[in-house]
């Protein structure tokens, strides 16, 4: 499994592996779709502690989540990651929390 979950209250809280990219995105997008369906939660916390990098093909996946979901949060996400959210535009329309330095 590559994507491990947790439920808190009406909170489900996806811990995303160390690289999202063309290799695994299809894996990546699999695993949390069934854990969104399993779980079915009004509200959803991608935690980037472990992230290192994300390409367009694990940015899609979070898109396509931000569309299904009523609330979408991407938390712990490393300098050199928020960099990335940051020039593609997802700033301007998720919640994105840099992790403690």
């Amino acid at each position: 499994m590559m994507v491990e979950s947790k439920r808190e209250n009406d909170t489900l809280i996806i811990t995303l592996p160390e690289r999202i990219d063309a290799s695994n995105a299809a894996e990546a997008e699999s695993e949390i779709e069934s854990l969104r369906d399993l779980e079915n939660q009004e509200n959803v916390i991608l935690d980037a502690d472990n992230l290192q990098y994300i390409s367009s093909a694990g940015l899609r996946i979070i898109i396509k989540l931000v569309k299904r979901e009523k609330s979408v949060t991407v938390t712990n996400v490393s300098s050199a990651v928020y960099d990335i959210f940051e020039v593609s535009g997802f700033t301007n329309f998720i919640t994105i929390e840099k992790k403690d330095s």
